[in-house]
C-alpha cells in the first residue's frame, strides 16, 4: 500500500471551511496518511493547532511568511518562541523571502527570516522556507546559518539551484508546479538529485497539479505529483512514495511517523 505525507498545506483556511472532513477522508482514502500544517501567522497558529487537536494524523509547523512580515516585532517573535515551547509543533515556517508580491518591506522580511532561522537552529527544528524571486538573497542567508535541516518550499528553480539548497542542507520540496508543461527546469532537478533529498507537497488550497490547474488543490492530489516524480526518475511510484515518506519522518521527526500510523489506522477504518 502506498503511503504519502503531505508535507505541506493549508487546511485551517477557509477554502475547506464547507467539506474539511470530506477532503480529509478523501486523502486518507488516496493514501496520504499525515499532513503537515502550515501556521504561517499567529492566527494561522491558533487555527492549526485546532485542527490538529482534532485529527491525530495532522501536524503542524508555525512561523511568519515573508508576505505577513510587517507584523514582525520583538512581540511577535516572543509569541513565536513561546508557541515552539509548547512542544506542540514540528518545523519553524513557513518563512524565507518574496521579493515577487512584496506584501512587505523587503528589509522587514529578511529580519523575520534571519530570526526564525536563529529559533530552528537553537531549537534543533527543521526550517520551512519560501522563496519567490528571491534564490540570490536566500542562498546569502542561508549561507549565514547553514548546515541546516529544512526543506526548500514549492521547489520551482533548476539543478543548480537544487544542488545549492542540498549543500545548505535542504529538502526539496516538490509539488503541483513539477506537473506544469513549462516546469521542465524543475523535472530536470526532480530527475537528477538524489531521491533522499526529495519531499513531497500540495501547498493545498494552491498550486493544484496540471490535471486541476486552476482549482482547489487537495491532499488527494498529491498522487499526480507522484506519479510525475516517478516518471522523471523512472523509477516505481511505489519506491518514490516509500523514500519521499521515509525522508519526511527522518527530517520531522517521530511525531510525524506517529501522525501517518494515526492516519493508516483512520484509513483501514474507513473514517
Amino acid at each position: 500500500m502506498i503511503s504519502l505525507i503531505d508535507t505541506h498545506s493549508h487546511l485551517d483556511t477557509s477554502a475547506f471551511d464547507s467539506d474539511r472532513d470530506a477532503v480529509l477522508a478523501a486523502a486518507l482514502k488516496a493514501g496520504v496518511h499525515a499532513i503537515v500544517l502550515i501556521g504561517y501567522d499567529p492566527e494561522r497558529w491558533r487555527s492549526t493547532s485546532d485542527l490538529c487537536q482534532r485529527y491525530p494524523f495532522l501536524v503542524r509547523a508555525v512561523g511568519v511568511h515573508p508576505n505577513s512580515a510587517s507584523i514582525w516585532s520583538p512581540s511577535v517573535q516572543q509569541l513565536l518562541e513561546r508557541e515552539v515551547a509548547s512542544g506542540t509543533v514540528i518545523a519553524i515556517g513557513e518563512t524565507g523571502l518574496d521579493f515577487f508580491r512584496e506584501h512587505a518591506d523587503p528589509a522587514l522580511q529578511l529580519a523575520a527570516f534571519r530570526a526564525q532561522l536563529a529559533l530552528a537552529k537553537t531549537c534543533g527544528l527543521p526550517i520551512i522556507i519560501h522563496q519567490r524571486a528571491a534564490e540570490a538573497e536566500v542562498l546569502a542567508t542561508l549561507a549565514e546559518f547553514a548546515p541546516l535541516r529544512g526543506v526548500m518550499h514549492c521547489f520551482s528553480g533548476d539543478t543548480l539551484f537544487a544542488n545549492q539548497c542540498r549543500g545548505f542542507g535542504l529538502h526539496l520540496g516538490i509539488g503541483g508546479v513539477a506537473t506544469y508543461p513549462k516546469s521542465i527546469a524543475v523535472r530536470e532537478a526532480v530527475a537528477h538529485v538524489p531521491i533522499s533529498s526529495l519531499l513531497l507537497e500540495t501547498d493545498a488550497p494552491y498550486l493544484a497539479p496540471q490535471s486541476r490547474r486552476g482549482k482547489r488543490n487537495e491532499p488527494a492530489f498529491l498522487i499526480e505529483t507522484l506519479e510525475t516524480v516517478a516518471e522523471v526518475r523512472d523509477e516505481p511510484q511505489e519506491s518514490v512514495a516509500d523514500a519521499t515518506t521515509e525522508n519526511a519522518e527522518q527530517l520531522f521527526g517521530p511525531t510525524l511517523a506517529a501522525a501517518r500510523a494515526a492516519g493508516m489506522d483512520s484509513a483501514l477504518c474507513r473514517w
